[in-house]
């Protein structure tokens, strides 16, 4: 199947949609924090612990669940995890304590990390690669959509009827994705019944393709939200912005990369994944400097815009070429360490953007971003395009 008429939209949307879930339930608790807290009367410190237990659920779980796809069929896998997915935000709705909470959001992620790694995974397996970078796009926009569209509703949402209420209608939005998956996803073709073996996880890191795109992945996640974990805080203090305002800015920001994420997906397709990445990294990198070093204006709103742009145009054709390094017997398998890996670059290099935004303000972070930036480049030395 090639060709824009040969494209399935349901598929895409349908995972779209799956991702989207996932994305938004992540995102979404930063904001409830402060409720929680002091509904559950805990310290906002003490509450921040479900955000760590429920990434490392997601990643450690995906570890298994990827290669158990392999096996048995990604929609078997992600019908599950959106049943469980279902099942733990209605019991969110109804906890009374921070124990209880705790427990549940573990529940959650493990689940999340089921819906990440899954419908990567499906939509790698059901789109051909000259297709897959728009089907990639179209995924890749839940990041942003959750950013523009879930974290807000969310919020808006726990200050109206109370924090529960949030994870209620999550609860309705993954059972309503579940009949989704059930009536619109064609099943699995039928897979090779091999033994699971710790072993073959450890394969991936001795092939220098596979491994460069665990880099790349570590890098693209890490260096982005390293550099927008300060930009909110930059605003407000270097010109004196409202949150209000910071707000508006990243809304805008944010729908401007939708718009860009499958665009970018359709060029990649014609062009080529891996020189979309490398200049769409080269020009974030720039970018990421020259935002630092504007004065307040319009000038700073567009390159802002143009930073979301540019970060949004390489995620569709990363995930598309990544994907094609190993076949569908194991793919499962290595997108879960990829997203794995992407986890740990954002613990790692947020942890340094905070000691250089200590140090040296936000003009150290966006160095820093920069600097990480251009690494995903030099990583596509090892990263070749299928068939060129």
């Amino acid at each position: 199947m090639s060709g824009d008429k040969g494209f399935q939209w349901t598929v895409a949307l349908v995972l779209f949609g799956v991702l989207f879930l996932g994305v938004s339930d992540t995102q979404l608790v930063a904001p409830l924090l402060p409720l929680i807290a002091r509904d559950l009367a805990i310290t906002p410190g003490r509450a921040g612990m479900i955000v760590t237990s429920y990434s490392l659920a997601a990643a450690m779980f995906a570890l298994l669940v990827g290669p158990v796809s392999d096996r048995i069929g990604r929609k078997k896998v992600l019908t599950a995890g959106i049943a469980v997915f279902a099942t733990a935000s209605l019991l969110t709705y109804f906890v009374s304590s921070f124990t209880a909470l705790l427990i549940v959001r573990m529940l959650t992620g493990l689940s999340a990390g089921t819906l990440s790694t899954c419908s990567l995974s499906y939509a790698a397996d059901h789109y051909p690669y000259a297709q897959r970078g728009r089907a990639m796009g179209v995924l890749s926009m839940a990041y942003f959509a959750a950013f523009v569209v879930g974290v807000p509703v969310g919020a808006v949402a726990a200050a109206r009827w109370g924090w529960q209420s949030v994870f209620a209608g999550t609860c309705l939005a993954a059972a309503f994705t579940f009949f989704l998956i059930l009536i619109k996803l064609p099943n699995d073709t039928r897979r090779l019944r091999v033994p699971y073996s710790f072993n073959s996880l450890g394969e991936h890191f001795f092939k220098s393709d596979r491994l460069a795109g665990m880099v790349a992945a570590f890098l693209t996640s890490g260096g982005i939200v390293g550099f927008l974990t300060y930009v909110g805080v930059w605003l407000t203090t270097e010109y004196g912005l409202g949150v209000e305002r910071v707000g508006v800015i990243f809304i805008a920001s944010g729908i401007a990369a939708i718009g860009a994420s499958p665009l970018a997906g359709w060029l990649s397709d014609r062009s080529g994944k891996r020189a979309v990445i490398i200049w769409a990294n080269i020009v974030l990198a720039g970018l990421f400097i020259t935002v630092a070093r504007l004065p307040w204006g319009f000038s700073l709103i567009f390159a802002i815009a143009a930073l979301s742009i540019a970060a949004s145009a390489r995620q569709g054709p990363l995930h598309a070429l990544t994907t094609e390094l190993v076949g569908s017997d194991n793919r499962g398998e290595y997108i879960a360490i990829r997203n794995a890996a992407s986890q740990l670059g954002i613990a790692a290099i947020a942890t340094v953007s905070a000691a250089a935004f200590d140090a040296g303000g936000f003009v150290a972070v966006s160095y820093l971003a920069a600097a990480t930036t251009l690494l995903i480049p030099a990583s596509c030395i090892w990263l070749k395009e299928p068939g060129r």
